[in-house]
């Protein structure tokens, strides 16, 4: 059951129709179809041409208050880059935990529950900003984008496409879960996947990539982007200050995202 002072607060957001502030978007809560709340950070792209969702890795759960601070995962490949890809022409979206999933996403990132909640994130965001919606995921993020891809083929909640980056495609001890547990062969929008050649976290070997390009069957286009090099490399090869977070050459990442995402190609 979600917290009283979350309920309360998302009751508030859903009572007044998400009315936007003075600038665009803010905060926002979506109510998912089993009564959860879904809250949602989303910020104006210059002259944007698609809304991004960016799904965090690590446990998901990115605290967003009600004020818009991001309390947990800030240094993030994908939270901490969303304004490049609102230079590059996206309404970025940055996604929490649902209010009854609070601790972390393990287990539950695969789930068809999970992959509800995003339809309902989809269908709001398309809906009220007018733009195809992509979902980009990262490291464990991928697991959310691709079980959201498989689960999601038709309807309102259905995404324009989805991009994987750094994806986990080997069970950790605690966390078995990974990309290649989604019934890929489902997934019937775009996919790009972006990878660095020297991703040296141990659940995500760039071999494994073309699995996961082989495994998408019927998905069209699918595209691989592999990247090389970067400076400034620290700390744990799975955190994003190392290759598995594109450590100098974020820039470029999100440009070749943008670009692919207004004109995917095989």
């Amino acid at each position: 059951m979600p917290s009283l002072a979350y309920a309360i607060t998302a009751s508030i957001l859903v009572a007044v129709n998400f009315v936007p502030q003075a600038a665009f978007g803010g905060v926002e809560d979506v109510r998912t179809p089993r009564g959860a709340f879904v809250r949602l950070l989303v910020e104006p792209g210059d002259n944007p041409f698609a809304t991004v969702v960016l799904f965090a890795g690590g446990p998901g759960v990115v605290d967003i208050s009600a004020s818009g601070q991001i309390g947990k995962l800030a240094g993030n490949f994908l939270v901490a880059v969303r304004h490049h890809f609102q230079k590059a022409g996206a309404n970025t979206v940055v996604i929490d935990a649902p209010s009854d999933r609070r601790d972390n996403l393990h287990g539950f990132r695969q789930s068809q529950n999970h992959a509800d909640d995003v339809a309902a994130v989809v269908k709001h965001l398309r809906d009220k900003y007018k733009q195809p919606v992509w979902l980009i995921g990262t490291s464990r993020g991928t697991e959310s984008v691709a079980n959201a891809g498989a689960r999601l083929t038709a309807g309102d909640g259905k995404p324009a496409g989805i991009v994987l980056t750094s994806s986990i495609t080997l069970p950790h001890y605690r966390v078995r879960n990974h990309v290649l547990d989604s019934d890929l062969d489902k997934v019937v929008v775009p996919v790009l996947i972006a990878h660095h050649k020297e991703d040296a976290c141990e659940f995500c070997p760039p071999a494994n990539v073309e699995v996961i390009r082989a495994a998408l069957k019927n998905a069209k286009p699918v595209k691989v982007l592999w990247y090389e090099g970067g400076e400034g490399m620290k700390g744990d090869p799975c955190e994003p200050h190392h290759y598995h977070g594109f450590v100098g050459i974020r820039n470029k990442v999100v440009n070749d995202i943008m670009a692919w995402i207004k004109n995917p190609s095989g």
